[in-house]
């Protein structure tokens, strides 16, 4: 399965996540920056199966908090063995 890794140290909002997924996934200019486009990318728009992890995303963003739960649903809607999400979280001390 293939893995695509958004890391959110270098992406600042989801305006940034968006042109980040477009290139990962090699859309063209027709991907919408916005929810309702990423989910029609993944439910119909990308090679399937996939494997995606969100590194370093930040509790507290409520900016980033849609996209979290839109893979979260998709993961539901496709099951497991075609579209893997989850985060991964570095505890800093």
């Amino acid at each position: 399965m293939k893995q695509v890794i958004f890391n959110f140290k270098t992406l600042a909002d989801r305006d940034a996540f968006y042109h980040e997924f477009a290139q990962q996934f090699q859309l063209d200019d027709k991907f919408g920056d916005n929810l309702d486009a990423l989910w029609d990318a993944l439910v119909g728009g990308i090679e399937l199966p996939v494997s995606i992890v969100f590194k370093h995303l930040p509790h507290h963003s409520r900016d980033f908090q849609p996209l979290v739960e839109l893979m979260q649903e998709a993961q539901r809607e496709l099951g497991k063995d075609v579209l893997s999400f989850h985060c991964e979280h570095k505890t800093q001390k």
